[in-house]
Order: C-alpha cells, then structure tokens, then sequence
C-alpha cells in the first residue's frame, strides 16, 4: 500500500511540475504578445504624429498661398 502512495506522490509531483512548466510558457507567450503589441502601436502613434505634422505643414502652406493671393487682388 506504501507503495501505491508513493507512487501517487511521485505522479502527482509530475503533474504539478507539468502543470507549472506549461503555465509559465503560457505567461512568458503572453507577455511576448503584449510587449509586441504595445511596440507596434507606439510606432503607430508615431507615424500618426508624423503625418499629422505634415497635413498641418501642407494647411499651413496652402493658406500662405492662399493669402498671398487675396493681397495681389486688393
């Protein structure tokens, strides 16, 4: 019988280990995700901030022109 329960302990030992073995791959795989995603979109903001700066430097020259324009009428 001592036996049996020491071989129980021994599997269930196995398991756990397993188990923890598994879970820790699945936070690590997680937390690569996250890291990764949390990367793309800063470069994505980046890029948005970039042309945002662009459109307002193109507005910009546009009204220039624009009021350029308006001047040589007067």
């Amino acid at each position: 019988m001592e036996h049996v329960e020491r071989r129980l302990a021994e599997e269930r030992a196995k398991v756990e280990a397993e188990y923890r073995k598994v879970l820790k791959t699945s936070v690590e795989f997680e937390r690569r995700i996250r890291d990764r995603w949390r990367e793309k979109n800063r470069e994505k903001n980046l890029r948005i901030a970039e042309l945002e700066k662009r459109v307002a430097e193109l507005e910009r020259h546009v009204g220039e022109k624009q009021d350029a324009g308006s001047r040589e009428n007067l």
